[in-house]
C-alpha cells in the first residue's frame, strides 16, 4: 500500500498503521512470535466460522504452526492466510467493542407505518428500540485500554499523510484501515498477475463507534487498485450517508 519511493529509517507503530508499512508490520510480527500471533488472530475470528445464520460459510485459511518467518512475515500484512469480509468486520467491531468480540447476526426490518416502532424478524419479535438481536457468544479478546489504544491508532491512518485520507468524513473523526491484497491464482497455487482486492475497514465516529463498514472492490479495472484510490473514498460516501441520516452533531 505505501509508495515505493518512501523509505523510511524508522517508524513507530502509528506510523507503520498510518503509511502501511509491509516491513514494519514484518518486525512486529517477528517480536511476537507465531504462536502468539496465530492465537490472537484466532481469538479476533478467523480461521473459524462465526455462525452467522446463513448456509455455507467459509472459515477462511489459518495455517498450522509452526510458521517460518517468511510465512509470519507475510501473514502480518495479509499474505499466506484468506479471510471472509465478515471476519474481517468483526475483528474491527471487536477494536470498537472495547475489545469484546461478538458472534455477528443478520437482521432484517422494517418500520411500521404511521409508528415510531422497528419490526425485528430475526427472532419474530417486536423491539421499540432496536433493529437487532443480541448473540449471546460473546468474548474478551483485548482489554479494553488496548482497544483505547488501537482506535486511536487506526484514527491516525486517516489523518494527513496517512493512507486512509480518502475514507475522511467531514465533521466525524474515522478510525481504519487501507487493504490492496493480490488475488490468489486458481487452484490455490500463487497469484494472479494484475489482479487485487482493495478495501478499506474502519468504524465511526472513531471517539466512539457506532458503525462499522466494510468496503471490498473485486478486481478494479482501472489502473488505481490501491486501497486508498479505490475503497476509501466508497467508505467516505456510505459513512457521510449514514451520519447524516441519523443527524448526528458534528464533532470536528
Amino acid at each position: 500500500e505505501a509508495d515505493e519511493k518512501h523509505r523510511w529509517q524508522s517508524l513507530t507503530v502509528s506510523e507503520v498503521l498510518a503509511y502501511s508499512s509491509n516491513v514494519g508490520t514484518t518486525k512486529i510480527a517477528l517480536d511476537l512470535g507465531d504462536k502468539r500471533l496465530r492465537k490472537y488472530m484466532e481469538q479476533f475470528g478467523f480461521g473459524r466460522k462465526s455462525g452467522i445464520e446463513l448456509p455455507g460459510e467459509a472459515r477462511g485459511a489459518l495455517l498450522p504452526l509452526p510458521w517460518r518467518d517468511h510465512l509470519l512475515s507475510n501473514v502480518s500484512f495479509g499474505q499466506g492466510m484468506t479471510a471472509t469480509p465478515l471476519q474481517v468486520a468483526a475483528a474491527y467491531a471487536t477494536i470498537a467493542n472495547g475489545g469484546i468480540w461478538r458472534e455477528p447476526t443478520l437482521v432484517r426490518g422494517q418500520r411500521e407505518s404511521g409508528a415510531d416502532r422497528m419490526v425485528s424478524l430475526c427472532e419474530g419479535k417486536k423491539d421499540s428500540t432496536k433493529i437487532f438481536c443480541q448473540r449471546e457468544e460473546a468474548r474478551v479478546v483485548i482489554r479494553p485500554e488496548t482497544s483505547q489504544a488501537m482506535r486511536l491508532l487506526l484514527a491516525g491512518v486517516t489523518g494527513s499523510g496517512g493512507t486512509g485520507l480518502n475514507a475522511r468524513v467531514e465533521g466525524f473523526p474515522v478510525a481504519g484501515k487501507t487493504g490492496t491484497a493480490q488475488k490468489v491464482a486458481p487452484g490455490g497455487r500463487g497469484y494472479m498477475t494484475g489482479a487485487y482486492i482493495s478495501s478499506f475497514a474502519g468504524f465511526l465516529p472513531a471517539n466512539d463507534p457506532k458503525y462499522v463498514i466494510y468496503i471490498v472492490v473485486d478486481h478494479p479495472k482501472n489502473r488505481s487498485y490501491y486501497g486508498s484510490q479505490v475503497a476509501a473514498p466508497v467508505f467516505s460516501r456510505m459513512a457521510t450517508f449514514i451520519s447524516r441520516l441519523e443527524g448526528w452533531a458534528p464533532v470536528l
